[in-house]
């Protein structure tokens, strides 16, 4: 009988113990030295976040919400972070489009610090990614692009940049040494038998030209970045279709040419990526280390400008999703990273390098 009474004790003491976080959007510290908070979920599925920093030091959020990914009501929603604040703000609506799904948002602040960018995919409802219809006019899948010059509390009115049916976005922009944007992209064609991925360069964001990674079909979703800040060698890291290893490509001449992409010793599972490189020119690298489930999801180190990871870290191990994620660092030297929390709301973490080195995994 006493054995019973502690063997019921111990059940109980379990499901106290349960994790159950809120969502709140307070900025916390946790017991292994990082910072984390959940963001305020306007709706029921919440997926595909992206960081920005403002001039201020003040950081922008996006993400994309909704009843479930692809529905009619799916919106681009924007929160922030004042510099040195502890608490987001609830979301805003930023884009919606009757009939559509709005996805993938990727913001960008110019390099005057007056104009912040916002460019997001879109399909049509209920509709797949890799949705195509020969001839049609139509229900397009494409690219718009909005701008604000007021740090993100106004939007102007959606342009439509990427017509090209099946075109979409993910992964961060980057400048050029001459002062042109490089925007990574991809297109998704004919359920998934022409997926690949392409750099468009424009110097007044307006007019863009393609330059395609060679040899990339089922490698999607580059993220650039350029591990020398004068030099003009670019690395890609790439989201592997097939769910086997993490690809990358490079250029030597600022991202008008590319080499055939190579896959590298970590895992991926066909789930987001993306890099970042540090003020101590060290690259961060943000990812689900296994070829199955979207869980854990991993910071790996890199202090060779990605040639080698040999410190890393898992930010989740245990829940049924995290993924997607976006990463910059600020001038504290914090790292901040968000990224997909089951689908229910936008984790958002912050931590210094040392973290990640301390605690190998």
């Amino acid at each position: 009988m006493l054995s019973s009474v502690f063997l019921c004790l111990a059940v109980a003491s379990l499901a106290s113990s349960e994790f159950h976080p809120v969502f709140d959007g307070k900025v916390r510290k946790t017991a292994d030295g990082r910072y984390e908070a959940y963001l305020v979920p306007p709706a029921a599925a919440n997926h595909a976040s992206f960081l920005e920093l403002l001039p201020s030091g003040e950081l922008l959020l996006a993400w994309f919400s909704g009843t479930a990914e692809g529905a009619n009501n799916c919106s681009i929603v924007l929160a922030r972070l004042p510099a040195g604040g502890d608490q987001w703000s609830n979301s805003s609506l930023v884009s919606r489009r009757p009939g559509y799904s709005n996805q993938n948002p990727v913001l960008f602040l110019d390099s005057t610090g007056q104009e912040v960018y916002l460019f997001h995919s879109q399909q049509p409802a209920s509709s797949a990614e890799s949705r195509w219809r020969p001839g049609s006019e139509e229900d397009k899948a494409n690219i718009w692009m909005l701008q604000s010059f007021d740090m993100g509390l106004n939007w102007t009115t959606p342009l439509d940049v990427f017509t090209t049916d099946g075109s979409f976005d993910r992964n961060r922009i980057i400048y050029s040494l001459m002062g042109d944007w490089i925007f990574p992209i991809y297109y998704a064609v004919e359920e998934d038998k022409d997926q690949y991925s392409t750099m468009m360069i424009s110097s007044d964001q307006r007019t863009w030209k393609p330059y395609p990674i060679p040899h990339s079909n089922y490698l999607i979703q580059p993220s650039v970045i350029r591990p020398h800040p004068s030099q003009p060698l670019l690395f890609a890291f790439l989201r592997d279709r097939q769910a086997q290893n993490i690809y990358t490509t490079s250029s030597t001449d600022d991202g008008y040419t590319w080499t055939e992409p190579s896959p590298t010793k970590l895992p991926n599972n066909n789930a987001a990526i993306q890099a970042c490189v540090l003020s101590n020119g060290h690259v961060v690298l943000v990812y689900n280390p296994t070829t199955g489930p979207r869980v854990p999801l991993r910071v790996s180190l890199s202090e060779d400008g990605g040639l080698s990871w040999l410190h890393s870290r898992d930010l989740e191990t245990n829940g049924t999703e995290f993924s997607y994620p976006s990463l910059l660092q600020t001038p504290d030297s914090f790292i901040h990273v968000s990224y997909t929390y089951n689908r229910q709301t936008i984790k958002y973490v912050k931590f210094m390098e040392s973290w990640i080195m301390d605690g190998q995994d």
